[in-house]
């Protein structure tokens, strides 16, 4: 038996409905429209959502930085790019906040002066201590910290060097065994010779800076090292060492301004040969090589002039640039490598 309950056999649908007259009060048009009012319980819910979705934003990117940053510091060059930029942007820090708090303290020290010199007899001379302002403190810890953890981080950069050689024997014997075409041009030419003049620079600056870091940490410990003379020895060491960099970019230039030369030429050849038929295609492709290519061009270009007065500077025993100039000239040189490892590991 069907127990379904039973459906009406008719339904009746009224085709209108009566309307019963309306009386609209006047609105007038100075008096606004009320609207509907808002529950709190709305508005707390679209808090809540904002701030989910801030939330939510905001944990995506940190998980994309983490994850770009451990794929940087997964490479030597990107990590030493990274400690570059930092610790040369900590040097011009220093450098700016010394300055800032000498200023601060020098005017501190005059201001005490001119109030106690009212109070002091002729001859009579104030000696006092006294704790530095509130914001003068915290410059001061800055400064020191900022100079401490830049001192941190060149020591590393160096410290990982010393095996720099096994690189550079790696440089030159790949260099070595590649040899030249036999219709090798002047291009190709001028380029082996800067690079192996580049290899002998950098094989000297390295054994060089090895035995003078060696020395200062005590690991040298011959008479050679000891005494007054070891450490003249260890000061020319050093200053040796940043002749052979400087020599090395020197050569860098030479190497840039060849590349330049020779590249103005080849573009100016290949435009007066046109591209024809297949040769659009091929003619799209080397312009997209050659954007590369001019890229890092300026990238090397850029960072080889920023090291080039640092290491004058530190061929120098008197020096040639103040800290400032070190630490901005050190951060863009890093900041562009930086740049280059962040793109590569993107």
């Amino acid at each position: 038996m069907d127990s379904s309950p039973s459906q009406p056999t008719t339904t009746t649908i009224p085709t209108s409905t009566p309307t019963q007259p309306s009386i609209t009060p006047p609105i007038s048009a100075s008096e606004p429209t009320p609207s509907p009012p808002t529950s709190t319980h709305s508005r707390i819910r679209q808090i809540r959502l904002l701030i989910l979705q801030s939330f939510y934003a905001t944990a995506h990117r940190s998980d994309s930085t983490i994850l770009h940053l451990s794929r940087l510091l997964s490479t030597p060059s990107g990590t030493d790019s990274l400690l570059c930029t930092v610790g040369y942007t900590l040097t011009f820090l220093h450098s700016i906040l010394s300055r800032l708090l000498t200023n601060r303290l020098s005017k501190l020290a005059t201001d005490i002066a001119a109030k106690a010199s009212d109070a002091l007899l002729p001859g009579e001379t104030l000696i006092t201590t006294f704790p530095a302002p509130g914001p003068t403190a915290a410059i001061a810890r800055v400064t020191a910290s900022s100079k401490a953890l830049a001192d941190v981080i060149s020591d590393f950069r160096i410290f990982v060097r010393l095996w720099g050689l096994v690189g550079i024997y790696e440089w030159g014997r790949g260099t070595w065994k590649t040899g030249l075409n036999e219709g090798a041009g002047r291009k190709e030419r001028i380029l082996r010779a800067v690079t192996w003049g580049q290899i002998v620079a950098c094989a000297a600056y390295q054994i060089l800076e090895n035995g003078a870091y060696l020395a200062s940490k005590g690991v040298l410990s011959t008479a050679g090292w000891m005494g007054e003379a070891g450490a003249k020895r260890q000061a020319r060491w050093w200053v040796w060492s940043s002749r052979f960099w400087a020599a090395h970019v020197g050569l860098e230039g030479v190497r840039l301004g060849a590349v330049w030369w020779y590249r103005g030429k080849e573009d100016k050849e290949r435009a007066a040969r046109g591209a024809v038929g297949d040769g659009e295609k091929e003619e799209k492709l080397l312009i997209e090589q050659r954007k590369k290519e001019d890229r890092l061009w300026w990238r090397d270009a850029i960072s080889n002039s920023a090291y080039a007065p640092l290491t004058v500077h530190w061929s120098l025993e008197e020096g040639l640039v103040s800290d400032a100039w070190v630490g901005f000239l050190g951060a863009v040189a890093g900041a562009v490598s930086l740049r280059e490892a962040l793109r590569n590991t993107a």
